[in-house]
């Protein structure tokens, strides 16, 4: 009955565009321009960003360039997931940022919950018939 009204397919891309979308907004916000980070985001890095381990919390290593790698990994992975490419290793990848964010801001729980259950939704189910994955997987992305 359920599948009748909305099909394992939309229920796996809703889970691709709702994980997508947080990483994609904050990538974007901490570009200037092409390979451009802000200030901002470096600053975030430099001092208020700080993993809360035992015995810490301790700061990032090398912030300019870890601002620089998370601004393009949040990017990047949100479009390759938005494609449905390589689906489950960028969900994967997602999941670990989402960790590494946890570490970083504790009491954001509830919203890195969310996205730690979407994430894992995606590498369980993968990405469905709406996904590049899929195409190449038919053998259609050898023509």
């Amino acid at each position: 009955m359920i599948a009748a009204i909305a099909p394992i397919s939309l229920a796996q891309l809703a889970l691709r565009l709702g994980l997508a979308v947080p990483f994609w907004r904050s990538g974007m916000s901490k570009w200037d321009g092409f390979l451009q980070l802000n200030d901002v985001a470096v600053l975030l890095f430099t001092s208020e960003f700080q993993l809360h381990l035992p015995g810490g919390p301790y700061a990032f290593p090398a912030p300019a360039t870890t601002a620089f790698v998370v601004a393009c990994a949040e990017v990047l992975l949100p479009t390759l997931l938005v494609l449905g490419l390589a689906t489950r290793l960028v969900a994967l990848g997602l999941l670990a940022m989402t960790i590494v964010i946890q570490l970083t801001v504790p009491d954001g729980w509830p919203i890195h919950l969310t996205w730690a259950a979407m994430a894992l939704g995606v590498i369980a189910w993968g990405a469905g018939r709406l996904s590049m994955d899929r195409w190449i997987a038919s053998g259609r992305g050898n023509r």
